[in-house]
């Protein structure tokens, strides 16, 4: 079977409600699956992004140094966008930033700990 009778196949069948084709011609095999057989197919369920993730590599804080106390506590409801804490990298503040509307869960570094990019700083419930 060359490339251009393969290619003749898959024009006639495309778009047709075909899924899917298995077409023997002698020794040749040719098997087709369209876009419509893919669609139905379940997808793997990917995990859902942690709460709130280290946006760089550096000290976990769970408050600015200019507040006397933590912005959130473990029950608090957080809204997607609200700063939760910080990471201080190279004498930055960078701001965590929830990431979904959800109640924050225990926290699951401590305070000055040392965080890589993307590590999970807290828990959901």
């Amino acid at each position: 079977m060359t490339f251009e009778e393969i290619e003749a196949i898959v024009r006639r069948l495309d778009g047709r409600g075909i899924a899917a084709a298995d077409i023997r011609v002698g020794a040749a095999r040719l098997k087709l699956r369209f876009a419509a057989e893919e669609a139905s197919e379940p997808t793997p369920a990917e995990p859902p992004p942690p709460l709130a993730a280290a946006p760089s590599p550096g000290r976990f804080r769970p408050m600015h140094p200019l507040e006397n106390a933590s912005r959130f506590a473990e029950g608090d409801r957080v809204e997607k966008g609200d700063v939760i804490a910080f990471v201080e990298a190279n004498g930055l503040l960078l701001p965590v930033v929830a990431t979904a509307d959800l109640t924050l869960g225990r926290v699951l570094v401590s305070d000055g700990d040392a965080v890589g990019w993307g590590a999970p700083l807290y828990g959901t419930r």
